[in-house]
């Protein structure tokens, strides 16, 4: 009897687990959007300015005359080009990530609807009492023992099935910075910057399609980043201490490497040090899909141990 009481009570508690990853889901992406909209903001009013700023380099004026003849106007022209390039490209990744955070709270509230979880609370409370109920009228220390058990083994499950979401989520977002690292490497020519009428996109070297390859492949491993993230998250909500959640880096990975592919260094240090920050990041998330591998290996040698003692009392 306490078996299949504990046998729902488990089924009950992964559904609850499930609602509330969705509803802490539902809230970072909240708070994502008005920081992602905070910033879109900021790039746009730099976007702006670095605008104006080009714009009064091309207009006709002896201090530009003079500084042709010194040769210090194209120096002074590429600096804020670079500015121009690098505020423009920041503002449309915060653009196409506020787009696929705007989906994703889309998706959340309609998975919220889950007819499983409605009145969840209440059911949840009734099958408490009934297990509280048992064990008071069957005052046998097994039941307590049991009861105990049913309740690790069920916490060892959730964490299992988060630390796999997490591992996989890890696994993605590697594949997502090792196809960014290809763009780069195919980024040769990054070396000027060309600007169409009406404010356009700003394109480096002679090839416009080269930049909206590499723009796309750093938005999905950005994209990527922050769902392990979020996945991460979860798994230290739930148990696993001292796991390194890498926020800081991870939510503003491609604003790095922007600056650097936009820099005013030389062609080559630019493109190396956009490849060094992508190396680094790789290098952050396979560090902590290594570690999440650990935890996995404890976490089922567990769960092994935990149903090695339940088959004893119930033997």
């Amino acid at each position: 009897m306490l078996q299949q009481i504990d046998g729902r009570q488990a089924e009950l508690k992964l559904e609850m687990d499930k609602r509330d990853k969705v509803l802490r889901r539902q809230i970072a992406l909240q708070e994502q959007l008005e920081e992602i909209g905070r910033r879109s903001e900021r790039y746009y009013r730099k976007l702006q300015k670095e605008t104006k700023d080009v714009d009064k380099l091309d207009r006709f004026s002896f201090l530009n005359m003079f500084r042709t003849w010194t040769g210090k106007q194209d120096e002074i022209r590429l600096k804020e080009l670079s500015e121009m390039a690098s505020a423009e490209a920041k503002w449309r990744e915060a653009e196409k990530m506020k787009e696929t955070l705007q989906a994703d709270l889309a998706e959340i509230q309609t998975e919220l609807y889950n007819p499983i979880w409605q009145n969840i609370e209440d059911k949840w409370s009734a099958i408490i009492k009934e297990k509280e109920d048992f064990i008071f009228n069957n005052n046998l220390p097994e039941c307590r023992l049991l009861g105990d058990l049913y309740e690790e083994r069920t916490l060892l499950t959730t964490l299992h099935r988060e630390i796999k979401e997490a591992i996989k989520a890890g696994d993605v977002a590697k594949r997502s910075l090792q196809f960014a690292l290809k763009r780069l490497d195919n980024a040769e020519g990054y070396s000027t910057w060309d600007t169409f009428l009406g404010g356009g996109f700003i394109a480096t070297a002679l090839k416009h399609g080269e930049l909206d390859d590499t723009e796309n492949a750093i938005h999905k491993a950005q994209v990527a980043l922050q769902n392990f993230q979020t996945e991460l998250l979860d798994v230290r909500e739930i148990q696993v201490e001292n796991l390194q959640v890498e926020r800081g880096s991870f939510i503003t990975f491609a604003d790095y490497v922007f600056d650097d592919i936009f820099s005013e260094w030389s062609l080559h240090s630019r493109i190396k040090s956009s490849q060094k920050h992508v190396e680094q990041t790789l290098n952050q998330v396979i560090a902590t899909c290594d570690e999440l591998c650990k935890r996995l290996e404890m976490t089922e040698e567990k769960e092994t141990q935990i149903q090695k003692k339940i088959d004893v009392i119930l033997g």
